[in-house]
């Protein structure tokens, strides 16, 4: 019986697919009739650009390294009609490409694969995805990066694993902090080939289509633009009070909406009444203080959560990954909602950690299920203004981030009960 239910659940999954897709589509072709192209315009006139050899230094609204306008290139060549529902279908396999590889991390290799997981956590995630089909972005590419890391670093293949990270840099910064939880998981030839694939990437791909030395001065002048004031200041980049609009996510973004009198209606196309949701109104100085103690608190956290030593299980270094994406999406500068696509592999982690009997405890478990719809709910309010002022995705992300730690110690601790002499075998492995 409980065979046929999945059956049945998963045609049922799949018409539901079927239908949101052709929506989906009917949509993308209403906005390009109506002239809505958003980002897919930059990218496709970063890359005429670059067919057309013309600057892309202080090209509006492209805050990007020159290499995703080489990669896109190709594309531009066509007419933009055809690159809009070209970039738009890629980005559709792109999302079913990364079900695939968050199955390949959750579920250990040879164990029968339900179909539930590929379509519920997708489900999940899917008002993400639309945002990113919507706007064009590149988010859904970077995740399907990043996974294929993940996976390769988990056979061991370190070499292998740092080339998607690498590139996945390269196209967009946002990805870099992952270098930090590699590095304290010892794991240096990642974080070598991670560093090489970069340079690859950002400096010798373009080097034939734009010139060594115009790639250098525009990935330069990238940094100045993005890249050094968040590292000196903490701001995002050029993106100035946009940064702390409604939509930004991230840990930094919503302490300085809570702890400073700013108009979370910055970016608002129709400003009406200010909206400000701060409890006091701090200096900067220390409201920068406040986000590295917090930021200090999350790795103290992780560390809790996942240990010294490097997992030992695959259910483990699954949650573990998990773990490491969601500190990711918290610390970024921004996080703006269609970023949340990349909660996929955390929601499959969980999903599968629920289905297996005797798995974990009781409030493991519980805390499992009151996250997943926390997130949900969170999904629901992204229709309210103010709920995305107060930071209902990245509340849910943290709820989710504190139920899958206590199931990582879980996890650990049971496999401890389960070999009592692992503890010392283990003592001889470096982090």
């Amino acid at each position: 019986m409980s065979g046929r239910r999945a059956a049945r659940a998963a045609a049922v999954a799949l018409v539901v697919a079927g239908v949101l897709l052709v929506v989906v589509t009917v949509t993308m072709v209403l906005k390009f009739r109506a002239g809505d192209f958003k980002d897919a315009e930059v990218w496709y006139d970063a890359g005429r650009r670059v067919l057309t050899g013309e600057t892309l230094a202080q090209l509006p609204h492209y805050r990007y390294p020159p290499t995703f306008a080489v990669l896109v290139a190709p594309l531009c060549a066509l007419p933009f009609a055809a690159f809009f529902f070209v970039w738009y279908g890629l980005n559709v396999a792109l999302l079913a490409v990364s079900a695939r590889l968050a199955v390949r991390l959750a579920i250990p290799e040879g164990e029968a694969v339900e179909a539930r997981y590929y379509w519920l956590p997708s489900l999940l995630v899917a008002v993400f995805a639309v945002d990113n089909w919507f706007l064009g972005q590149t988010n859904i590419l970077i995740m399907g990066l990043m996974y294929w890391t993940f996976l390769e670093a988990s056979r061991g293949r370190e070499w292998l694993g740092g080339l998607p990270l690498g590139a996945a840099i390269a196209i967009k910064a946002f990805p870099a902090p992952l270098l930090a939880y590699f590095l304290f998981r010892g794991r240096v030839r990642l974080v070598a080939a991670t560093v090489l694939s970069c340079g690859f990437f950002l400096l010798l791909v373009p080097g034939p289509a734009r010139g060594f030395g115009r790639n250098l001065a525009e990935v330069r002048d990238w940094g100045e633009r993005v890249v050094m004031p968040y590292l000196s200041r903490g701001e995002a980049g050029d993106w100035g009070q946009h940064s702390l609009d409604f939509g930004n996510q991230s840990l930094p973004a919503v302490a300085r909406r809570y702890l400073t009198r700013v108009d979370a209606y910055v970016a608002a196309r129709e400003r009406g009444t200010p909206m400000y949701v701060n409890f006091v109104d701090l200096r900067e100085s220390q409201v920068n203080a406040v986000v590295l103690g917090l930021f200090a608190a999350l790795a103290a956290a992780f560390i809790a959560a996942c240990g010294w030593r490097r997992p030992r299980s695959p259910d483990v270094q699954a949650v573990e990954y998990s773990l490491a994406l969601m500190a990711l999406l918290l610390v970024s500068a921004i996080s703006w909602t269609y970023f949340f696509v990349m909660l996929l592999l955390p929601i499959t982690v969980a999903l599968r950690l629920l289905k297996v009997p005797g798995r974990l405890g009781g409030f493991s478990a519980w805390a499992l299920r009151v996250s997943l719809w926390g997130l949900v709910l969170a999904t629901v309010l992204l229709a309210n203004h103010y709920a995305r002022a107060m930071g209902n995705l990245f509340w849910a992300t943290v709820v989710l981030f504190a139920a899958l730690a206590i199931a990582c110690r879980d996890l650990r601790r049971r496999q401890q009960m389960e070999q009592p002499g692992a503890e010392a075998t283990a003592g001889v492995e470096s982090r």
